[in-house]
């Protein structure tokens, strides 16, 4: 199998590249940046326009199974669901005009395809539940993707639930972000209090490793598994469990919810610490917007609702991987962020 990743530089994509790569598949990864995160070559294109694709032909001449996990976010639904529709098919029609022996297309969905961006939805999820109210961007791919088949492409959606690895520049890294949260805390001497209400304290949430989610990629591949998969680290917890593990592991108090706007108060105001407790501590990444940009907490950690996933059709598929504690995952995210020079040791 020779997989293409498109949308590399992301948390996703890095970690499918690792699993992929460690279990010995040819692996070519494809984003907007120069240099790809992996061992194999690297394309450089714009997805919404074809032309810089069909300029690439030579290197793509050869794929067979395509990981889709690119995204351009816009605050306007239909935008956002005509743009990524378009960059999706870009990449397939280019990969079947030049006559590539693709054989499948897995491409990612996540909690927005229940409507989770609208503040609630059907839990725990299952992959067959309505669809909510259009548009939404992952209903244009997967319409896209269901007329494949009597082309000769199968395909596969991957549902994962707020998905923990490791990338820089990301808008969706939440355990980047705890990493740098709690770090400030630490440096700054004063309790890890939740930034959220209280009610999000007390819901159900999961989340997804990377390198499960690339797990799930190549389960998807080599089984030759149709249709849509929720995937998540197979547990449920409260953050109210998991948080004070967390500010444990830093060494502060955890305090009780308060609900602030991490985006306000990191990416802009806590700037300047930033970057001084970088150079501080000699760490790689002094722009505190790219290692764990705030917005995206300011919207998982004021979800008042329960918000969980059902992967019991994963499960009977066989794929057998979703066996995770999440407080340890997450943990064992701060540790590598650790040795990986981007936080200090507590």
């Amino acid at each position: 199998m020779h997989f293409l990743i498109a949308g590399a530089s992301g948390v996703t994509g890095l970690g499918a590249t690792e699993v992929l790569e460690a279990a010995g598949h040819q692996v070519t990864t494809l984003s907007r940046s120069n240099t790809g995160p992996g061992k194999g070559q690297h394309i450089s294109a714009d997805l919404l326009n074809k032309a810089s694709l069909q300029d690439q032909a030579a290197a793509l001449k050869d794929i067979s199974h395509v990981f889709y996990a690119a995204l351009k976010p816009s605050p306007d639904p239909l935008t956002e669901a005509t743009e990524n529709g378009q960059m999706l098919e870009n990449l397939i029609e280019t990969l079947l005009d030049i006559g590539a022996p693709l054989e499948r297309l897995i491409f990612l969905q996540g909690g927005k395809v229940y409507g989770a961006h609208l503040g609630v939805y059907k839990t725990p999820a299952r992959e067959d539940d309505s669809r909510h109210f259009p548009p939404n961007l992952y209903f244009t791919q997967e319409d896209y993707a269901r007329s494949l088949p009597e082309r000769g492409v199968a395909w596969t959606a991957l549902r994962p639930d707020i998905v923990i690895g490791h990338s820089l520049g990301s808008a969706m890294n939440l355990g980047n972000l705890i990493g740098v949260y709690g770090s400030l805390c630490k440096a700054m001497g004063h309790a890890m209090q939740f930034p959220g209400p209280a009610a999000a304290y007390e819901v159900l949430v999961n989340i997804c490793d990377a390198k499960l989610l690339g797990q799930a990629v190549q389960w998807a591949a080599e089984q030759q598994q149709d249709g849509a998969f929720n995937i998540t680290n197979g547990d449920q917890f409260r953050w109210k469990h998991v948080w004070p593990k967390l500010a444990a592991w830093f060494g502060v108090d955890a305090g009780e919810p308060q609900p602030i706007s991490l985006d306000l108060r990191l990416d802009k105001a806590c700037r300047e610490p930033w970057e001084k407790l970088a150079a501080e501590q000699h760490l790689k990444e002094p722009v505190i917007s790219r290692l764990g940009p705030g917005g995206f907490g300011d919207f998982i950690f004021h979800v008042q609702t329960d918000a969980v996933f059902d992967v019991t059709k994963a499960r009977q598929a066989g794929f057998d991987a979703m066996t995770l504690h999440s407080d340890q995952c997450l943990l064992d995210h701060l540790d590598a962020m650790v040795a990986k020079g981007l936080i200090p040791k507590p």
